[in-house]
């Protein structure tokens, strides 16, 4: 849950203001979505209820009553602000939750504490129309088992103000550029100012750096810091900083984009080396067994159906993996969400995972700041 109270401090969607980046005023206008078909109750699924732990975004009522009333199963939610809250209720036993959303920067941990199951996706028919790149990003198989499902994704990447630039950008060197001295601004948090300049240097595992690799980054930061006008803390100050012209190009959210309301013509860029891709996905605890299981895998195959997908895009803005949930939705929320060419970029992405050395990456930033 990349972008709310989300689950970590450390890199994910759960930071606090992180959650809402895609939440635009215009989509507010855009035309709703083709009605999906869920489909009669699967004989298998004959648990009545399952405990969903997620956010209040991902579990609001019209997202979740064409599953329940199509399967009669409740599905009731628990919300957590952080998973380790969530994990520790699990390895305690007896948490009474049966399926949990986390995501690529985080499951590995959530994995190592051993209170996930893996999942039989040959019971899960929308499996196959999920985009094909994520039924092979990091951090839902492990010990070569699939665990996670996929559901809702982004990237990050360069956000720049076209007005103020007067060109097109589709390089990450910008970033680095003498002749925006003062008008650049880079993330202080979530290690992601180590991880865009990784991807700019070419290094080949942003998130496995070896201590030589995090030295030629750092290097790099370090030589760039006279350049940056602000390392923000918050999307909310660097959204301000981009509108009112202080900041003129970033690495940023999708949630800057909200500015374009106001007649400034920032624009996403997709960079020749590529973006910052994250997901959230739903992982099966251990104390999903029997018919609960096979209730919390029919679940778990909605979420990536034609219907939660497209509500999910209508109602927030996220972005489904689910084709299906795509060819469901309205043209033009299809185009505004970007889902017309995903593609071209998730094939250049960076899937973000948990730091290999998270004491290392502190310790090079830390370097960078004291520069």
């Amino acid at each position: 849950m990349k972008r709310n109270t989300h689950l970590i401090s450390a890199p994910g969607p759960w930071a606090q203001s992180r959650r809402d980046f895609l939440k635009t005023a215009a989509l507010a206008g855009v035309a709703g979505i083709a009605a999906g078909h869920l489909g009669a109750r699967p004989a298998f699924a004959k648990a009545s209820k399952i405990v969903w732990g997620t956010n209040a975004d991902y579990a609001q009522p019209d997202m979740l009553s064409p599953f329940q009333k199509a399967s009669g199963i409740e599905v009731a939610t628990e919300y957590f602000s952080d998973p380790s809250e969530l994990v520790t209720k699990l390895r305690a036993g007896g948490a009474g939750v049966h399926v949990m959303t986390d995501g690529s920067y985080h499951s590995d941990i959530t994995y190592g504490e051993g209170v996930l199951k893996p999942i039989d996706t040959a019971k899960m028919p929308n499996w196959d129309k999920m985009i094909p790149a994520f039924k092979t990003a990091g951090g839902l198989a492990f010990d070569g088992k699939p665990h996670g499902i996929p559901y809702a994704w982004g990237t990050d990447s360069v956000v720049y103000n076209f007005d103020a630039l007067k060109t097109e950008i589709d390089d990450l060197g910008a970033l680095f550029d003498p002749k925006y001295k003062g008008q650049i601004a880079m993330p202080n948090g979530l290690f992601e100012s180590l991880v865009a300049t990784a991807l700019y240097l070419g290094i080949e595992k942003p998130f496995a750096m070896s201590e030589k690799e995090l030295d030629e980054v750092t290097k790099v930061l370090i030589k760039q810091k006279p350049l940056v006008r602000s390392y923000w803390n918050d999307i909310g100050d660097l959204k301000n900083l981009m509108a009112t012209g202080e900041v003129t190009i970033c690495w940023g959210w999708k949630m800057l984009l909200d500015i374009k309301q106001h007649g400034i013509d920032v624009r996403w860029a997709h960079p020749k080396q590529g973006e910052l891709a994250w997901y959230d996905a739903a992982f099966m605890t251990k104390e999903a067994e029997g018919e609960t299981e096979e209730a919390t895998m029919a679940f778990m195959d909605y979420l990536i159906g034609d219907t939660y997908g497209a509500v999910l895009g209508k109602s927030i803005g996220y972005l489904t993996t689910s084709t299906s949930a795509i060819a469901a939705m309205d043209k033009d929320l299809v185009k505004t969400l970007g889902l017309d060419d995903y593609d071209s970029f998730l094939a250049k992405a960076a899937w973000w995972t948990s730091p290999t050395q998270p004491d290392l990456y502190q310790k090079a930033w830390d370097k960078v700041l004291n520069a």
